[in-house]
């Protein structure tokens, strides 16, 4: 006696059959689909006709040109979601350049309240009151406990006080 196939094999198998289909049939559209509209002639004379795939004449675009076109953000995907990095990587959060070593702030009230911040990268501290500047850009705007606020470029940030910089 033949081996008999139960109904549900061929099902899945005629199913198969038509998922291989479709992407056979996708993948000869994409194929024959013209990629962009757009022309680019590299080291071609201005003058020189140019039939692009629309049919339309145009001249060649001269190579000058080229540059803006690689210059645009047509590659920003790409840069982005970089094949070859681990998955669920995330950019590197900026460094803050500077850390809050302490505040002075009188209970006088006669003399200004001052700041101690240092430098992550050249390990420099400065003694700073409000308005004095930490380097051409960035400005202390304000000196409160345990927290300033520093500008730079018209975007203010806070650097809170961290008690951790005195455990090393």
């Amino acid at each position: 006696m033949a081996p008999r196939f139960p109904l549900t094999h061929i099902a899945i198998a005629v199913g198969i059959g038509i998922v291989l289909l479709g992407l056979t049939l996708l993948t000869h559209a994409l194929l024959t689909t013209p990629v962009r509209d757009k022309t680019v002639m590299v080291n071609t004379p201005k003058s020189k006709p140019v039939t692009p795939v629309g049919g339309h004449l145009q001249t060649a675009t001269p190579a000058s040109h080229i540059g803006d076109f690689q210059d645009s953000d047509f590659y920003r995907t790409i840069i982005d979601n970089n094949l070859f990095r681990p998955l669920g990587w995330t950019p590197p959060r900026p460094k803050e350049p500077y850390r809050l070593l302490g505040t002075l702030i009188p209970k006088d009230g006669k003399s200004p309240p001052n700041a101690i911040i240092q430098t992550t990268a050249g390990n420099k501290t400065y003694i700073v009151s409000t308005g004095d500047k930490l380097d051409k850009d960035t400005t202390l705007t304000d000196i409160q406990a345990k927290q300033v606020t520093l500008e730079k470029a018209g975007q203010q940030r806070t650097l809170k006080f961290n008690p951790s910089v005195w455990l090393k």
